[in-house]
């Protein structure tokens, strides 16, 4: 039977174990750490976009030629995406919330309105869906503003 046996060496009196268990504890450590990081970090990512690629496929038939498609995160999940001629918002059940004619879609009052009534140097003008309509979603100045896609009037606003 082996036995591990205590290499000693005398500093003030100490003893240690030396370099080969210095090393065993290193390897132990990164396991431990790369076993967590894939049951904890990874894993529910891979989760989410396997979830998130389904939602697309059930979109993808049930309006053909979709196109734009991505998740919306605000009072709670949503997904908009376009076809030649309409928008479409989905609710996170998938079922079809609202859609728009594509001529009504005017991103540049939202830009001029988040910058003059609301002092929002925008950056970025995509559409999303606020508590109970489409909205305009303005990012700029360190501030993100919705206004609502019809009536332009501001629906929600905060620092980011």
């Amino acid at each position: 039977m082996a036995v591990l046996k205590k290499k000693t060496k005398k500093r003030g009196g100490s003893s240690y174990y030396g370099f080969p268990m210095t090393l065993t504890l290193v390897f132990t450590f990164l396991f431990v750490f790369a076993l967590l990081w894939s049951l904890f970090i990874s894993g529910p990512a891979r989760v989410h976009d396997e979830q998130l690629a389904k939602a697309y496929v059930t979109i993808e038939k049930k309006v053909p030629g979709i196109q734009g498609l991505r998740q919306n995160i605000f009072d709670y999940v949503t997904y908009q995406g376009y076809t030649e001629d309409t928008l479409y918002w989905f609710d996170q059940k998938l079922d079809e919330i609202t859609t728009r004619d594509i001529g009504t879609l005017d991103y540049e009052k939202a830009r001029e309105i988040a910058q003059k009534e609301y002092g929002i140097e925008p950056s970025t003008v995509e559409l999303t869906f606020g508590y109970n309509s489409p909205c305009y979603e303005v990012i700029g100045s360190d501030r993100m503003l919705l206004l609502d896609y019809d009536t332009f009037t501001r629906v929600y606003e905060r620092q980011v």
